[in-house]
């Protein structure tokens, strides 16, 4: 998840037993509020959606030699909201009992991929849960592609870590690229881990000893990315062959997240940063990682601009192509929210109004589905 949130909540965790912490280092000064459209049928709407285990229509996958994977994109049916508070998946207006704490989550057309504090990685579909591999329990990573069936994940295990792609609609395991240099694992920022980036259509992203490499999933087929790829900070995320890359220069001004097929060639998005990101459906807008929404087009590098005013909001998924979903706080003290965005119009809805503080978010295990745990 975002640094930013990963941050608010981890000072919350650490802090909880011994009153409210001060969060006036990481937001914005001020006594703010926001200018928001209530609508009063968006809860409604969302009761009308399908709890997780709904197929929507998939990607299909293709290869351009000279710019690297291309994927077909079908918008398909809208996503939802959804957020994990210990072992309840809250889908919509809907709840499931996952039967398990769930530290972090992913969503595919199938189901949910989520793993629990002992580091079990666990297929969920249709309400049943399926032990499927192991995660470092400390540092849980998943990924995959919402718009496709496929999850992965780095397994962990006695005999080193092991690339694993799961396909959520066949339950089939598959272990490409599995002879990974023993001695490479570790997290994000030590030296020269495996990690995987993303996976886009059927393309998986993760770094071996190549690099950063692009592997199908079906033939195995593998191509280099980026060679120079150092640890799990160079790739931010992937959508339609279009990759988020983070870049540093000699000339600092110059650094920030860079978009493009490439990264000699890729467009840079100056002081824009974090490990976090992602692209909407059709890759057209980019979201970063920061304490206000940082949203971006993807082909021009213009900034959307939000009818909104928080202390603390930061985009973490998209639903569509052009609505993003937000968590936010109205003041360093307040209940969080959930709030969907549309882009560019950059208007507003409140989707839940009342989640909780960070506090007791911290306390009782709160989850979004971007693949980690938001207080590790």
């Amino acid at each position: 998840m975002t640094e930013k949130l990963k941050t608010l909540l981890h000072d919350r965790a650490e802090t909880v037993a011994f009153g409210a912490p001060d969060l006036e280092a990481v937001v914005r000064a001020g006594d703010r509020r926001l200018r928001r459209r209530r609508a009063g049928a968006a809860a409604g709407g969302l009761a009308a959606v399908a709890v997780v285990g709904a197929l929507l229509v998939t990607q299909l996958g293709g290869t351009d030699p000279a710019n690297g994977p291309q994927v077909v994109h079908d918008p398909g049916i809208p996503a939802h909201v959804s957020w994990v508070v210990g072992s309840v998946l809250h889908d919509g207006d809907r709840t499931v009992d996952l039967g398990f704490e769930a530290t972090a989550y992913v969503r595919t057309t199938t189901g949910i991929v989520a793993t629990s504090p002992d580091g079990t990685v666990h297929s969920v579909v249709g309400g049943r849960s399926v032990d499927v591999g192991t995660v470092d329990a400390e540092n849980p990573h998943l990924v995959a592609d919402d718009e496709g069936t496929l999850a992965g994940w780095v397994n962990d295990s006695n005999e080193g870590p092991t690339f694993l792609v799961l396909d959520q609609s066949t339950g089939e395991i598959t272990s490409n690229g599995a002879a990974v240099e023993r001695g490479m694992g570790g997290t994000a920022d030590s030296q020269n881990p495996v990690y995987f980036y993303a996976i886009d259509g059927r393309t998986a992203y993760w770094r071996d000893s190549r690099g950063a490499v692009a592997v199908d999933v079906d033939t195995d087929d593998v191509r280099v990315v980026d060679a120079e790829a150092r640890n799990g900070f160079d790739i931010v995320a992937v959508e339609n062959g279009v990759i988020a890359f983070n870049v540093q220069h000699d000339d600092a001004r110059a650094d920030g997240t860079a978009i493009g097929t490439r990264r000699d060639t890729a467009m840079v998005l100056p002081r824009v940063y974090g490990t976090y990101g992602a692209f909407s459906p059709d890759a057209h807008y980019y979201s970063g990682d920061a304490d206000e929404p940082q949203v971006y087009d993807a082909r021009t590098g213009n900034r959307v601009t939000f009818d909104l005013d928080y202390a603390f909001a930061t985009g973490y998924e998209w639903l569509d192509d052009h609505t993003l979903a937000m968590i936010a706080q109205d003041t360093p003290k307040s209940s969080a929210q959930l709030v969907t965005c549309e882009v560019p119009a950059g208007t507003c809805d409140v989707a839940v109004d009342d989640l909780g503080s960070f506090d007791d978010l911290a306390a009782e295990g709160f989850a979004l589905p971007v693949g980690s745990a938001l207080d590790d």
